[in-house]
């Protein structure tokens, strides 16, 4: 009778046991899916920057595109990536540029929305040939506005608005687009010093 009651106690034992270890369990899976629902909202509202990086692959393609007929002073295909193509009849100054600046490359675009949900603001980062320079700086280019016009990313370079003005401007001030300007501006400082070539050609733009 005795070891039947030992036996009874040992039972309630571990059934209390087994008990508090499921209790433990739910405890421990409450805990991990409400720290998944934390994480998912700080993923979901808060970013590390206030751009996002090579985020559309087509306004990535747009730009690439423009650069490089930029940089060749393709006519046709610099009409094709802008909303008014008549602004390039007059090739004279894209020409004169690209006597100087014939290629770009590594391009990563930096977006912004625009003042619109359909637009966006672009700022690109690339490294530049330039004629006479072994050196290939950085440069940062744009700002571009880019509009959906009619399901098609292009370039917009008509006259633009006072309060899309300002949007840009404001857009430009933000601390993490200063920050590129910095990271561009102390590539090209470093290679300055390295390169007196690329440092006599700094000094003459900026006389």
């Amino acid at each position: 009778m005795a070891q039947n009651n030992k036996k009874s106690k040992q039972k309630r034992l571990l059934a209390s046991i087994w008990i508090l270890f499921i209790l433990a369990i739910g405890l421990f899976g409450f805990m991990v899916y409400k720290q998944r629902d934390v994480v998912s909202e700080d993923l979901g509202f808060t970013t590390r920057f206030s751009y996002k990086t090579n985020a559309n692959p087509d306004i990535n393609a747009l730009i690439i595109t423009y650069l490089s007929a930029m940089a060749s002073g393709d006519q046709d295909i610099l009409k094709s990536c802008v909303t008014e193509p008549s602004k390039f009849d007059d090739m004279s100054v894209v020409q004169n540029q690209s006597k100087i600046i014939t290629a770009y490359s590594n391009i990563n675009c930096y977006t912004v929305q625009g003042i619109k949900k359909s637009d966006t603001i672009v700022y690109a980062v690339a490294n530049i040939s330039i004629v006479g320079i072994e050196s290939t700086p950085l440069d940062m280019l744009g700002p571009f506005y880019i509009v959906d016009k009619n399901g098609e990313y292009l370039i917009y370079n008509g006259e633009i608005s006072d309060s899309t003005q300002k949007y840009i401007d404001k857009a430009g001030k933000d601390k993490d687009i200063q920050e590129l300007y910095q990271m561009v501006k102390k590539d090209e400082e470093e290679k300055a010093e390295k390169e007196p070539a690329f440092k006599e050609f700094l000094d003459r733009l900026n006389d």
